[in-house]
């Protein structure tokens, strides 16, 4: 399969568009320790193991990281939950979205197994840690109520999810979606963020703050 690698220092990524809405996963892995993270179980478990596998040596998947509980981010989730037994990460914010998945499923025609309950609530300025990684919880509403960043500040790259693209910014005319909440939200990336962070969204190209900042039409 295709995929796309992303590298840092000490930290290993690899990503692909997946399913009907394109949506980015990113499989990674800290160098050291061989320890390793999918960030949106989005579609294509298949796929997804693919990039697992090539990673080479391929790590052992400890954490499900989920920045928000839309149905085009948790379709794999099942599947991945069977096959790593890691916990599922989330934001409690974001439990009635979760809980409607199976009505999202079938507003858009997407197959949807029975969801795992999640086993961690993660919340604003909590760590994540991955091997020798760690990794800093952002709480960015706006997309979603509950939806949350993640932030490796060693290695200068932010997970962002829906909630900063690529020249555009995540919807906020879906349920919980609430734009003046992600105008804040924006903000406070803009302003905490070096502008040389590394951003990986939810859909669409990397990109960093400073190009953001200079460029796209919602930040100015």
């Amino acid at each position: 399969m295709s995929f796309t690698t992303l590298d840092r220092p000490g930290l290993r990524i690899r990503t692909a568009p997946l399913g009907a809405f394109a949506t980015n996963c990113y499989v990674i892995a800290c160098d050291h320790t061989g320890h390793g993270a999918i960030v949106d179980c989005s579609a294509e478990p298949t796929r997804i193991r693919a990039m697992i596998d090539a990673l080479d040596p391929a790590p052992t998947i400890r954490l499900l990281l989920q920045t928000h509980a839309h149905i085009d981010h948790v379709v794999a989730l099942p599947d991945l939950k069977a096959l790593t037994d890691a916990p599922i990460h989330l934001h409690r914010d974001d439990m009635p979205l979760y809980e409607a998945a199976p009505m999202q499923s079938r507003m858009f025609g997407i197959p949807l197994a029975p969801l795992p309950p999640p086993d961690v609530f993660l919340k604003d300025g909590d760590t994540v840690t991955l091997g020798d990684l760690t990794a800093r919880v952002l709480l960015t509403p706006g997309h979603t109520p509950g939806s949350i960043c993640f932030y490796f500040q060693e290695q200068s790259v932010i997970f962002s999810g829906d909630v900063l693209f690529a020249g555009s910014i995540g919807r906020t005319d879906l349920p919980g979606g609430h734009f003046p909440t992600m105008r804040q939200s924006l903000d406070r990336l803009t302003s905490e963020l070096p502008d040389d962070t590394l951003v990986l969204s939810g859909h669409g190209p990397p990109t960093t703050i400073g190009q953001e900042k200079r460029t796209n039409p919602f930040l100015s």
